[in-house]
């Protein structure tokens, strides 16, 4: 079932870039996510999410990217995010090579007032 969950949710992170909606930008990086969500199950939501470096960022192995996207699960009613899947690529908006993808268990992190997950939060949990 996992399996086919994975599958499934690569078929649609394909999605094309237009649209994708900004959520948070700082001098650093700009965030968009896609409001084609991925699932919504109550107060849990799953969505991809991108985001746009300003400058060029160097993975421990010494590979540079502008960007990376990630499969983002947002609690609402419990304020939490965490991460299931990242990918960074040698361009911006997602494009170029791919850099590295990682795949991890979900861990929930607690959202700041004031953050960019906060941000996010609020763009998805209406």
């Amino acid at each position: 079932m996992k399996n086919l969950f994975l599958a499934l949710v690569l078929l649609l992170s394909s999605s094309a870039y237009a649209n994708w909606q900004p959520y948070y930008r700082s001098s650093e990086a700009e965030d968009l996510f896609d409001p084609n969500f991925v699932s919504r199950d109550s107060a849990l939501v799953r969505v991809w999410t991108l985001t746009n470096f300003s400058k060029v960022m160097t993975t421990l192995e010494g590979t540079d990217y502008y960007s990376e996207k990630m499969l983002t699960a947002v609690d609402c009613v419990k304020r939490a995010s965490g991460a299931e899947r990242v990918t960074r690529y040698a361009g911006k908006n997602a494009q170029g090579s791919e850099v590295s993808v990682m795949e991890t268990r979900l861990r929930w992190v607690a959202i700041k007032p004031g953050s960019q997950d906060e941000a996010l939060l609020m763009a998805v949990c209406r």
